[in-house]
């Protein structure tokens, strides 16, 4: 569990390149290239859910997301392209960043096959392949509450839970029939592909695009434009010194990109991954 503070912000496709010069110069470092795609599940409504807890109080529920890296090799570019932060600005033009056929290869499901000897876990296979390979990426999955409300925040504060699916258990198990057996189907599903810089007091500045594949279609949802995140990840919510510096760099680089981008707290609706709300995609 993590206590995330961020801000957000966007840009025209045209100042995609001043941008990443400016913010290679305020970080020191290159920007490095990243895909992930992500599958939001929701309760599945043939079911009923309890919605009191243990000390009888009241819960919401909510969507899980389910995410992975892509392998960069697969996104749709020309043969001779170099994989760097040029990459972003070409697929940025397109309806879909990689083929229908090699995403359904890339994201099936991890299934596991444990040693039968001795019950030796050591020797377990992944889809009869390394853990290295792009294919045995494992899945995160994450829950997030409702960013923290009130108008004097300056900041955007937000609880996130992830855990790493190692294995499932059971016969021909996978994550999908462990989501099932939850009582959760699958919502919709997006890709997202960007640069990030990794800055001072452990922030990260993300620059990205995003595509909806909902209903067996691809849709960019940032087309024209970029959709720009900076935070700070805080393992402890009651680490108030740890969260008032990653407020106050937050601050700074606000200010620094004042005038150029204006990095905002983003309405916490949009950030909503309760049932009640109609989505959250960020």
């Amino acid at each position: 569990m993590v206590h995330q503070l961020s801000l957000f912000g966007t840009i025209d496709d045209k100042s995609y390149d001043l941008f990443l010069s400016t913010m290679s110069i305020l970080s020191g470092t290159p920007p490095v290239l990243f895909a992930n795609i992500t599958n939001v599940w929701t309760t599945n409504k043939s079911y009923e859910f309890e919605r009191v807890n243990s000390k009888n109080q009241l819960t919401e529920l909510n969507r899980i997301k389910v995410s992975k890296s892509l392998p960069l090799q697969f996104l749709i570019v020309e043969d001779d392209s170099v994989l760097s932060h040029k990459l972003l600005k070409k697929i940025g033009q397109l309806e879909a960043p990689i083929e229908p056929s090699a995403l359904e290869k890339y994201v099936q499901d991890i299934k596991y096959e444990r040693a039968s000897s001795l019950g030796d876990d050591s020797k377990m296979d992944v889809d009869a392949s390394s853990m290295s390979e792009p294919e045995a990426e494992p899945w995160a999955l994450s829950m997030s509450d409702i960013p923290a409300a009130g108008k004097s925040r300056k900041v955007s504060m937000q609880t996130i839970s992830e855990s790493i699916i190692l294995t499932t258990g059971g016969t021909n198990s996978s994550t999908s029939s462990f989501l099932k057996e939850l009582g959760y189907v699958p919502e919709y599903r997006y890709i997202t592909v960007g640069v990030k810089f990794y800055m001072a007091n452990d922030m990260v500045l993300d620059i990205q695009k995003l595509w909806d594949l909902r209903n067996d279609r691809s849709l960019q949802i940032t087309k024209g434009g970029y959709l720009i995140k900076a935070y700070v990840n805080v393992n402890r919510s009651t680490d108030i010194e740890r969260i008032n510096q990653a407020e106050t760099a937050l601050l700074s680089l606000q200010k620094e990109l004042q005038g150029y981008v204006d990095l905002v707290v983003p309405d916490r609706k949009a950030m909503d991954s309760r049932l009640n709300n109609m989505g959250d995609i960020i």
